[in-house]
């Protein structure tokens, strides 16, 4: 009785992860523009960029940068690891492939494009690194906090994966301006960035696993309202509306 008692509580926990990571996927799909233009495999195929990205990524990161390098401290090591975050910038350019192979929607070619990048690169990244280890590690006898705190990331990398192919889309625009046009590039530079930024100010402040969440989550919002923000300004530029 024991035994089942305790197999069901971690199926039931496992239950509850999948149920904190897929919600916030199924809601974004089912709510937004995606379910209108029935974009599933527009995200599919999305899902399919990604991964040939971050192959790419593998390859130049084993043949520059192998794992027998010492990075240890020193101005090498902080160089060496600035130059291994840099290579995430190629997330960008993926983004930027996948709404460059996208036809236009009528009037809804603005938001599609990047919703379904977006949508698509989430989705991808959280079955092939979320997954597995939720399987496995979820399932186990004692409860763990880690787990829930990573269902918790994959909603943040949601956001953040959306808020960083509106930014790829409207730095693509012409119409983004002189004073936009930095901001927005300054912010693509700052998202790619921001996985080591965060290990940084973790081993700076001695953050625990739920305060860096707390700084993660503070600064994927700031980007997000940013993000709207301009992405507001811009429609209304477009569609002829004065913004004050």
């Amino acid at each position: 009785i024991l035994l089942l008692n305790r197999l069901g509580m971690t199926f039931f926990h496992l239950l509850n992860c999948a149920a904190l990571t897929c919600a916030p996927f199924v809601i974004t799909y089912k709510c937004t523009i995606l379910t209108e233009y029935s974009s599933f495999w527009r995200c599919v195929h999305a899902g399919i960029f990604y991964v040939l990205t971050q192959l790419i990524k593998l390859l130049i990161l084993a043949t520059f940068f192998p794992t027998s390098t010492d990075t240890s401290g020193g101005a090498l090591g902080g160089i060496l690891s600035l130059s291994k975050a840099s290579v995430d910038l190629l997330d960008l350019v993926g983004i930027y492939l996948i709404m460059s192979q996208m036809e236009s929607d009528a009037s809804g070619s603005r938001q599609i494009k990047f919703m379904v990048a977006g949508m698509g690169w989430a989705s991808a990244e959280a079955v092939l690194t979320r997954t597995l280890h939720l399987w496995f590690g979820a399932r186990g006898n004692e409860f763990d906090w880690k787990y829930v705190q990573l269902c918790y990331e994959t909603n943040l990398l949601l956001m953040q994966h959306l808020t960083t192919a509106a930014l790829v889309w409207m730095w693509s625009r012409q119409n983004l301006g002189r004073r936009l046009g930095p901001v927005v590039t300054l912010v693509l530079f700052f998202t790619s960035y921001k996985p080591l930024i965060l290990d940084y100010i973790r081993l700076i402040f001695s953050f625990s696993a739920w305060g860096i969440l707390g700084v993660n989550t503070v600064v994927t919002v700031t980007v997000a309202v940013f993000c709207m923000y301009t992405y507001v300004s811009l429609t209304r530029v477009a569609n002829g509306v004065s913004h004050k």
